[in-house]
């Protein structure tokens, strides 16, 4: 599994992006970041390392969103809720499908 270059990236995020409905579009693109690597340890084992995507600022709590193409352990979900301060993955539960899974799971004022 190859890690998705930075233009390959972008191509996954507008593709996520266009699955959004108007208002979820609108709500996430001020929140857009400059895609930036990251690398995110799995804390459930000994901190191995992975790379990952940051794409996005909550702007709340530190938090931002992540994109590993492995996903988070064994349920493979690529995006994920990721807290700036630290380079951990955080809890299975931040973790989603897809992006819109992620927006409708509490980041988005009209859920």
């Amino acid at each position: 599994m190859s890690f998705p270059t930075e233009k390959e990236m972008q191509v996954i995020l507008d593709q996520e992006i266009e699955k959004l409905d108007f208002g979820e579009k609108g709500h996430i693109a001020p929140l857009l970041v400059p895609i930036h690597s990251k690398t995110l340890k799995w804390e459930y084992g000994n901190d191995e390392q992975f790379p990952a995507w940051v794409v996005a600022d909550l702007q709340e709590r530190g938090v931002g969103v992540a994109y590993c193409k492995g996903g988070h352990g064994a349920s493979g979900d690529t995006w994920g809720l990721i807290f700036f301060h630290d380079d951990y993955f955080g809890m299975d539960a931040g973790w989603y499908s897809s992006l819109k899974e992620l927006i409708q799971d509490g980041w988005y004022p009209n859920t």
